[in-house]
C-alpha cells in the first residue's frame, strides 16, 4: 500500500521520497524505516501477540519530528495481520500527506 502511494509520483514530496528510495539500494520497508527515522519516526512496526496469534501496529516518534506528533501511537491491537498492516500504512500515508516539500528538504 505504501509503495503504491509513493510510486504515483504526483506530488513533490512523493517524488522526493521516491528519489531517495531509488538511490538507497534496499527494499521499501527497510528504506522507509531508515529514511523516516531521520525525520522523527523512531520506529513503526506490526508485532505479533504470541498468546492469541493476533497483531498490533504502532508508530513511535522522537521529541523532534516533522509530523508534530509525540510519544507512541498504537494503531491496532489484537487484529489480523492484514488489518494491522493496513492501519499502519494508512497512518504513515496520512502523516506524509499532510507535510510539504519544505518539511523534507534540509
Amino acid at each position: 500500500m505504501m509503495r503504491d502511494y509513493f510510486s504515483s509520483l504526483d506530488t513533490d514530496v512523493k517524488r522526493f521520497i521516491h528519489s531517495k528510495f531509488i538511490g538507497a539500494g534496499m527494499d521499501y520497508f527497510n528504506f522507509l524505516d531508515t529514511f523516516l527515522h531521520s525525520y522523527g519516526i523512531i520506529s513503526f512496526n506490526v508485532v505479533t501477540n504470541i498468546d492469541n496469534n493476533k497483531y498490533s501496529s504502532y508508530i513511535k516518534f522522537s521529541n523532534e519530528n516533522i509530523f508534530d506528533e509525540t510519544g507512541k501511537i498504537t494503531l491496532a491491537t489484537n487484529v489480523s495481520s492484514n488489518t494491522a498492516e493496513e492501519r499502519l500504512a494508512n497512518k504513515v500515508i496520512a502523516l506524509i500527506h499532510f507535510t510539504n516539500y519544505n518539511d523534507w528538504v534540509r
